[in-house]
Order: structure tokens, then sequence, then C-alpha cells
């Protein structure tokens, strides 16, 4: 093991030590390799042959590399990866093992303005939420995650790391332990949504149950925590099943309330709170997706449009 990579396994140990999350540690690792890659294709072993000069050629190298799909990768993907080696350096730094961080002041790429898609309206949201067959075991867990999903907007790893902690179905809410961010967040279920909770913990949940110890709230059929792809495909199912042509996925559901919040006049701080947003910037792209009231203000106030020809 050269020193470069024996200071990633002392990063990976620090990131732990921090409280990452496991999935997000390997994310990072993950992204992080392609750096260290880059690194060893050019003979570079020790730490002093990390300079800006390299990192910025890497960025380049990241900018300009074909995917799979024969595309380059897009802005936030590229970014994505060079945050990892952001964080890298900035531990070499943080740790004395470096004088100045290399890429501390080199920029990320300026990333285009994206819109969410596919927002559900109100009554597509309804019909998604109507499809699971809650006479059964599966149905009912299935609704009530969606339920869950579509009222408190939480990410789908949110959802999967619930336990029965975290629940509070007699003052309604929910805490989000170290969500995105390593931030805690406590969220309202809403009268609806904390129902069919409350029944599922108590009377469908138990069907589920094989292992005793296993605290998570929502389970397979075969007992276990569900499996990262499941909330997907599940998803996925009931759209069809709905007759939703749109694309639909977990994130569609945060997106959607938010939206419908804005659009009911919530205050965006709140929202921002609702669902962790670490800054508003990042809650600030909703106002912007609401273009057919924008369109019936339009067509009501502009005078153009009293015009008769």
């Amino acid at each position: 093991m050269n020193p470069i990579e024996t200071q990633a396994k002392a990063f990976e140990t620090f990131l732990a030590a921090k409280g990452r999350a496991r999935s997000t540690i390997a994310e990072v690792l993950r992204k992080l390799k392609r750096f260290l890659d880059y690194l060893a294709a050019r003979d570079i072993v020790h730490i002093d042959g990390i300079t800006r000069e390299m990192v910025r050629a890497y960025q380049v190298t990241v900018y300009q590399t074909i995917n799979a799909k024969g595309r380059l990768n897009g802005m936030p993907y590229q970014n994505s990866l060079m945050a990892a080696v952001k964080q890298f350096t900035a531990f070499l730094r943080e740790t004395e093992l470096i004088i100045a961080d290399p890429a501390g002041n080199i920029p990320y790429a300026k990333e285009p303005q994206q819109l969410p898609r596919s927002i559900l309206t109100p009554s597509e949201a309804r019909r998604i939420l109507a499809a699971p067959d809650v006479k059964s075991v599966i149905g009912y867990r299935d609704r009530t995650m969606l339920e869950i999903l579509y009222v408190t907007g939480i990410r789908k790893a949110e959802l999967e790391n619930l336990t029965l902690g975290d629940v509070d179905y007699h003052d309604g809410f929910l805490r989000i332990n170290n969500a995105k961010g390593g931030k805690d967040r406590v969220v309202p279920l809403g009268r609806i949504a904390c129902r069919y909770l409350e029944n599922y913990i108590k009377s469908v949940r138990p069907e589920l149950v094989r292992d005793p110890l296993n605290q998570h709230v929502f389970l397979s059929d075969r007992g276990r925590r569900l499996n990262p792809s499941l909330l997907w495909i599940i998803i996925k199912r009931y759209a069809r099943k709905a007759g939703i042509k749109k694309n639909i996925h977990c994130h569609t559901f945060r997106h959607s309330c938010a939206t419908s919040m804005l659009k009911n006049k919530a205050n965006i701080r709140a929202i921002q709170e609702l669902l962790g947003h670490k800054t508003l910037h990042s809650t600030q792209v909703y106002t912007h997706v609401s273009i057919n009231d924008l369109k019936e203000v339009h067509r009501q106030c502009h005078p153009r449009e009293k015009d008769k020809e």
C-alpha cells in the first residue's frame, strides 16, 4: 500500500469518527478512488504529488470523460467527484500532512439550475396512494410508506432508516436521525399518515417481523430491512397501476410535497426545515415550478388578455 492509499484508509476512519453514515462514507470513497486511480496511473504515490495543478488537471479529465451511455457526465456528478477530492485534501491539511490544501480554492463547475421534473398533482398523488390493496399486509405497508413519503417529503434513505424509536404517532411526528449532512430533524406526520402508521405498527408490522431485534419500521416480506431498490420498484408498480404516465421515482414525492405546500402559501423557510435543506438556496427552486399558477395570473391580469381578437 503506497502512502496515498494509506492516508485514504485513515480518511475513511476519520469520516467514521465524525459520525458519517456508512452509506455516505462508501459513496465518498468510491468517488475518491477515481482520483486515486488517476494519480496511480501517473505514478504519483506520495502526498506531495497532489498539487493544485494535478487536481485541476483531474477536474478537466472528469469534464472530458465519456460515460457508459456515450455522453459527458452531468455537472452535478462531476462536482460530486470533485467534492470527494476536496474532502480528502482538506483532511490531509487538517491532519497537517500538507501545508496548504491544493484543492481548497478550486471552484466547482457551475451547474445549470434544473427544475424538479414529474411533479404530481394532488389528484395524481391520491390515485397512487389509493393503488395498494390495503386489505393485504404488503399492500397496507406500501400504502403507509407512500403516505409518509408524500406527506412528510422525507428522502428515500430516511424512510428506509426509520426505526420504531423514531416514531411518535401520539403527537404525530417522525425524528429523522443523521440525515444528509449529518443533521437531525423532526417532521410532522399529518393526520392521515399518522393513522396509517399507527395501524401499521400495531397490527400489520407484527405479521412481517422475523427478528424481534430488528427495529426498522418498514420490513420486507421476509422480515428484513428494505432492500435499497425495493422502494423504487414499489413506486413504479403503483404509478403504472394508477395510470400515471409521468416518470415517477422516490424523489417525486418529495418534490410534490414541497410544491403543493408552496402553492398553498406555506412559508418557504418552513419548507426548508421540513425537507432538511442546509440552505434556503436548495429550497428556492420550488418557487419556480408553479408555471401554471403564473399563467393563470397572467391570463387574469394582463390587459392584452382582455382584448377581443
